[in-house]
């Protein structure tokens, strides 16, 4: 019997219903990168209780619009004071420090002071949570946390991603590119996270990721990202949430010498019913371990 606590299975929705969610609120007041020092999590070197950055970004949908706020030209009750909501976050980490186990506890700590700045008690309908560990991948420009909480609906969507982790590989169709490596950037996006335990395993998917793309030789992107995406499901998503999606973004910056980067990006899920795009099934063979199988959609039946 596994000894993680499953997040409310109920409301817990993946990132595309969370989309859906919040294209029905017309106003939003948002706080990007504020710069923070925790202790939650480990650093990228698996140590626990050592202090590092963070860049913590919330975005509040309110319940109505601020008309009032926007006739009268004055910071009332009809909106989010953002200085406010900038003192009660810096406040309740501070308060928080050497209390929170990872970084989905201090994205809960972030949430909760993100409603206190709700003094009408009913403007604010949803909150979105990001938080990224700029120094938390040894190869990329971070890994991170996005939690979000809708207060009527009760939907909430995490999701745990790694940022422009820059990789060697061999790649490519033409003969230049079979005689050297060439650096491949890669986004990853594991969705609908079950465990809250797993939001502080970065080391881990990215030791998967890189190990994958280090040892490759594919000629095209596309064959890349879905060995990336299979390889994901079976050693991190389906032994420790299953039930979650992976999105994969691969691109080559070096390959068209007048673009920033051709790229692909592809969606996976460990869902047997997930009705969008093409689905991963797994099959349990007795003996022989899980064995990953990809499915177009008109294929399933």
């Amino acid at each position: 019997m596994s000894s993680f606590r499953i997040i409310s299975a109920t409301h817990l929705v993946d990132q595309r219903e969370w989309e859906r969610e919040v294209q029905l609120y017309s106003d939003k007041v948002s706080v990007h990168n504020l710069q923070v020092t925790t202790d939650a999590g480990p650093d990228v070197w698996g140590r626990f209780g050592k202090p590092q950055p963070a860049l913590v970004s919330v975005c509040l949908s309110l319940n109505r619009s601020f008309e009032s706020a926007a006739e009268r030209d004055v910071v009332d009750q009809s909106t989010v004071h953002y200085g406010k909501l900038s003192k009660n976050i810096l406040s309740e980490i501070k308060k928080r420090a050497g209390g929170l186990e990872g970084i989905y506890a201090l994205a809960t700590a972030v949430e909760s002071a993100a409603f206190s700045t709700d003094v009408s008690g009913g403007i604010i309908g949803a909150c979105e949570v990001d938080i990224l560990y700029p120094k938390g991948s040894m190869l990329g420009e971070g890994a991170g946390l996005r939690s979000s909480i809708a207060r009527k609906s009760g939907k909430h969507a995490t999701m745990l991603y790694l940022k422009n982790v820059r990789i060697p590989t061999l790649v490519g169709v033409n003969s230049n590119e079979r005689t050297m490596k060439q650096p491949v950037i890669a986004n990853v996006w594991v969705d609908n996270l079950r465990y809250k335990e797993k939001e502080d395993r970065f080391l881990t998917l990215e030791r998967i990721l890189v190990k994958t793309i280090e040892e490759s030789s594919f000629e095209t992107l596309e064959s890349l990202a879905t060995e990336v995406a299979e390889q994901l499901m079976r050693q991190f998503v389906l032994p420790e949430t299953p039930g979650s999606n992976v999105r994969i973004r691969l691109e080559k910056p070096l390959a068209v010498p007048f673009a920033d980067a051709p790229a692909i990006e592809i969606l996976r899920s460990s869902d047997p019913d997930d009705p969008f795009g093409r689905k991963m099934i797994v099959e349990a063979n007795a003996g022989k371990g899980m064995q990953l199988r990809l499915v177009k959609p008109y294929m399933a039946n």
